[in-house]
């Protein structure tokens, strides 16, 4: 049971790490040139470790070892955000948004 715990809090990490990294950005210590929309990198960062924590989190109760997890979680979060980019970019070709 314990075990499972600790699967759960190292998936968490990912998300954990997003206001350092909001921090960073703020205050210009990892700069990509944008100013202050460099903030909005996390966004699409945080959306990435949620999905990759749910996903996790599903597989650790089921029982899932933990090189299989990490794997799968990685592989679903990083294709839903192509699917979703791709979405967003084909929306704002249409003119949609």
């Amino acid at each position: 049971m314990g075990n499972r715990f600790i699967h759960a809090a190292l998936a968490a990490v990912p998300m954990l790490i997003t206001p350092g990294l909001i921090y960073i950005l703020a205050e210009g210590w990892l700069d990509f040139g944008g100013g202050e929309k460099d903030i909005l990198l996390a966004f699409p960062y945080f959306l990435w470790a949620l999905i990759f924590f749910v996903v996790a989190l599903v597989l650790i109760i089921k029982r899932w070892l933990l090189k299989r997890w990490l794997l799968c979680s990685g592989f679903v979060s990083v294709v839903v955000m192509l699917v979703l980019g791709v979405f967003g970019y084909v929306i704002s070709w249409m003119g949609i948004l």
